[in-house]
């Protein structure tokens, strides 16, 4: 009735797909840029390319394939709410001003050195004539009224028509790519080499051939108006896109791996907006059957662990209930969170493995407490028993349930979204996996052992056995193996001086290896290398290794006239910087415009009314009419009149191709500390570098840092814990020493293994914690129960009482996981490892390395207040009874 009740928390229930508020901290600069950006503009490209590789691609028979193939994707139509969409409703249109040739030069005026230019990397002075100021502003503007709009793309087939195409000679191709430098359709200013990869030039320094060729379309988005929880993906990885692009960009994939199939001589690769959200979503969802099938072999591992060769202890109900307790809770503290209004991400698919190990483990830890208290002629009540039962097992698990739920916990002050939210749906998981285990387990437990008693099958419950069935002993092969292992081998002097030499090295080992971690991530890794999009990624940064990463400086509501020195200065300093390779703002051209067709220079301080007009003029001019969406003014700006103020500007560059985080975070840093500390003091004052790719970046620059401070007060906080609950000291010490090790050891094989330290090996590490104090804990706490004989027998009798249980809880989430080995997704590989290294050096450290500690140096075991006041008579007694019932229980 209440996994029922706590079900109608589903109505609030909410997907988080906006990848903004996955993965982005929220105090970053990101998040304040972006959200700036968002309000300013609104205005988001996403970009459909296709790229054609050949033996030499500036061949005739190659134009007129290629002419084909784009002729297909203009005409590619889709249908939305009975409405017809192509490429043209998406495009992002610019103005056609190839009436006039622009590159012709104007002559300055007044004896200003035109060819003057406050950046390192100049452009000639014709880029900068505007013949159309031959015209006065009425009749300019009456002309460009009239001007149509085209798509803006990059295209080489450009350079010639439908018509001309069809009887183009090759040297006609090779005299347009080396010479035209303006889009005969649209007027712009294009260098069409830098269409072409594997270029090959003569001795004059002419292109000659080229193995491939690139083709862009630009399409846009506005921000500020799509929903992403509703045109996201479900792993959180789409970016901003409209539903009508996305079905689009759906039918140009599906055209793309057609044509790539069906065209002879060439070959195609290609990639929409899409497609990093569609691959990478896919590959998580490609492997969803693979977690399905371990859930069922884990379950298959559970029933076969807790069962006996008769048809009485065959406990298939146990293992479906210990299954139902880990649903049960999963949905339990899904519909909590979603009432406390905490949405749901995509790394939380991962959650129902860690409470399935934490469940399972539990099951087994009672059926070995069982154990520890049944005996053969015994007349306690069942119910007495398994009261009995959970004095030993109930603290055991309150003690390692308590300490996840603090290790967790700690992981929710982490300032990444999608953590923080995963953290705290783990953690309430985990309450409610305990709640379900001593309740709703508990007494499906006692209900099948009462099966046991009335002489009812395993499988047909109704049916009653005429014949007593004779109850398996509880000592079995295996469990004589594991006693002979330890009293033979482990718990020998030179065993145990082995066990210590071994963890030592080991962990020295592992120490050298975890300063070697680094801390890297590449968004490449969640695509496969078999995918399309894979092979388009591999060839394109192969051919086009400059094209670097587009970067831009947001400024807001300044004096741009009067700050005007200050902002060329910031955009100078950058394009001199090594970290930049290209710099292209609206500030530099604007400078350039005025300086060569008006003779003016706006550094010295010209009236606002002058700066209005001549910006007005240069926004309509076809050198500066590519700048126009990068300026936000106070009212639409209007052919022939002078501009309004200027709310805000986006300045465009774009940084150098980087090997790693140790180039990028430096090179992001540097570029935002240069506009940060420029001296403006109009205005709001703000400023700030954006890219993309900072999202990635910022998410590097604090990962290691959160990871090592959450591993560290996660620590603290579990030996807090254990200190509390288990109230011993120095076995809190040992536990949390086991841990420790336990970590260290699997950061330092997780960099012998190729790993690096992003957002999915943190969130693997938060799970690591949780799971390797279970093993030490119950081991501890055990230790601490066996009140006779001497440290080596006390440890003795502790792995074999509850050795079994956690080595089995250790192998289920083993088995679970064992098919994420051969995943093609990274979160399922990534997880993989990390909960391999735990389970084994968690394992290793709880049940051979802490008991060999125990048996050398272990504390006292508990003494009750009745056995400390009793007489020394009273403790004789109980000593002999205590060794009586012990050996009848086999412990």
């Amino acid at each position: 009735m209440f996994v029922i009740i706590s079900c109608f928390g589903l109505l609030r229930f909410h997907i988080e797909k906006n990848p903004f508020r996955l993965w982005v901290p929220p105090d970053s600069d990101f998040f304040i840029d972006t959200n700036w950006f968002i309000d300013k503009f609104g205005t988001s490209f996403r970009f459909q390319k296709i790229l054609i590789k050949s033996d030499n691609v500036l061949e005739p028979e190659v134009f007129k394939t290629m002419n084909t193939i784009t002729n297909e994707i203009d005409s590619l139509t889709i249908t939305y709410k009975s409405r017809n969409y192509t490429i043209k409703d998406f495009c992002y249109e610019v103005p056609v001003v190839n009436f006039l040739n622009s590159n012709e030069n104007v002559g300055s005026e007044g004896g200003i050195n035109a060819n003057q230019s406050v950046f390192k990397k100049k452009k000639s002075n014709s880029e900068f004539s505007d013949a159309t100021l031959w015209f006065d502003d009425e009749l300019y503007c009456g002309v460009l009224d009239k001007f149509t709009m085209t798509c803006l793309q990059y295209n080489i087939l450009d350079l010639l028509n439908n018509s001309t195409v069809k009887n183009v000679t090759k040297d006609e191709i090779i005299r347009l790519v080396n010479q035209v430098k303006v889009n005969p359709i649209s007027g712009h200013a294009v260098d069409y080499s830098k269409l072409l990869g594997g270029i090959k030039y003569n001795n004059t320094g002419h292109i000659v051939s080229a193995e491939s060729v690139l083709f862009t379309w630009y399409t846009h988005v506005n921000m500020s108006d799509e929903d992403m929880n509703e045109a996201g993906n479900l792993v959180g990885t789409e970016d901003w896109q409209s539903i009508q692009l996305s079905m689009w960009e759906k039918q140009f994939l599906l055209k793309m791996a057609n044509l790539s199939s069906n065209v002879k001589g060439l070959k195609l690769y290609y990639e929409a907006g899409r497609s990093f959200a569609d691959v990478s979503g896919e590959t998580m969802f490609h492997d969803m059957d693979k977690l399905f099938i371990g859930i069922f072999l884990m379950f298959i591992y559970a029933v076969t662990a807790l069962s006996r060769c008769n048809w009485l202890e065959v406990r298939l109900t146990l293992g479906s209930v210990g299954l139902l307790c880990v649903g049960m809770a999963y949905v339990t503290a899904v519909s909590w969170c979603s009432i406390i209004g905490i949405p749901f991400g995509p790394v939380h698919s991962s959650l129902p493995f860690l409470l399935m190990g934490l469940g399972i483990d539990d099951m087994f830890v009672m059926n070995a407490c069982w154990k520890m208290v049944t005996t053969s002629k015994s007349s306690k009540s069942v119910p007495t028993k398994v009261g009995l039962m959970l004095k030993h097992a109930g603290v055991s698990i309150v003690i390692t349930s308590v300490t996840d739920i603090v290790a967790l916990l700690i992981g929710a002050i982490t300032i990444l979204p999608s953590l923080k939210s995963f953290c705290i749906y783990s953690a309430v998981g985990v309450f409610f996996v305990f709640c379900y285990s001593v309740t709703f387990y508990v007494a499906a437990f006692t209900l099948d052992l009462k099966r046991i008693e009335q002489n009812r099958n395993g499988f047909l419950f109704c049916y009653t056995h005429k014949k007593p069935i004779a109850l398996a002993e509880n000592k079995t092969k295996c469990h004589e193996l594991f006693s002979g292992f330890y009293k033979y081998i482990v718990l020998t002097k030179p065993g145990k001086t082995i066990v210590i030499l071994f963890t030592l090295i080991m962990t020295c080992f592992s120490i050298q290896s975890t300063l070697k971690l680094e801390q890297r991530f590449d968004p490449k890794w969640f695509i496969p290398e078999s995918s399309y999009y894979r092979e388009f990624i591999s060839v394109y940064e192969y051919y086009y290794p400059e094209q670097g990463q587009d970067a831009m400086v947001f400024l807001g509501k300044i004096n741009y006239n009067y700050e005007f020195s200050n902002i060329l200065n910031i955009m100078e300093e950058l394009g001199n910087s090594s970290y930049v390779m290209d710099v292209d703002p609206w500030i530099e051209g604007f400078y350039r415009y005025v300086l060569i067709n008006y003779a003016r220079d706006l550094r010295n301080n010209i009236t606002d009314a002058e700066f209005n007009r001549y910006l007005s003029r240069f926004l309509f001019s076809p050198v500066g009419g590519k700048f126009r969406a990068n300026l936000k003014l106070k009212e639409p700006l209007v052919c022939g009149r002078p501009a309004t103020e200027i709310q805000g500007s986006l300045m465009s560059f774009r940084l150098k191709n980087f090997q790693g985080p140790e180039e990028y975070i430096p090179a992001m840093n540097y570029v935002k500390n240069v506009v940060k500390s420029a001296n403006i003091t109009t205005g709001d004052g703000y400023r700030s570098v954006w890219a993309k790719v900072f999202a990635n970046w910022v998410t590097d620059e604090i990962i290691g840092l959160e990871m090592e401070r959450n591993i560290e007060l996660a620590l603290l906080c579990v030996m807090a814990c254990t200190i509390v609950l288990i109230t011993n000291l120095q076995m809190c010490l040992w536990i949390f020493i086991c841990v420790l090790i336990t970590i260290i050891n699997v950061l330092g094989w997780m960099q012998r293994w190729g790993m690096t330290v992003d957002i999915v090996c943190c969130i693997g590490l938060e799970l690591a914690i949780g799971l390797c104090v279970d093993y030490a804990a119950h081991v501890g706490h055990t230790f601490l129960t066996m009140t006779n004989g001497s440290r080596n027998e006390r440890a003795f009798a502790t792995v074999t009482s509850i050795g079994t249980a956690v080595l089995l809880g250790g192998g289920s989430t083993l088995l679970s996981l064992s098919l994420l080995g051969a995943s093609k997704a990274y979160t399922f590989q990534s997880f993989f490892k990390i909960f391999l290294l735990v389970i084994l050096f968690g394992l290793f450290h709880g049940l051979v390395f802490l008991p060999v500690i125990l048996s050398l140096v272990g504390p006292d075991a508990y003494r009750s207040k009745e056995h400390r006041d009793a007489s020394p008579e009273a403790v004789e007694l109980d000593r002999k009874n205590n060794e009586k019932e012990n050996y009848s229980t086999g412990t």
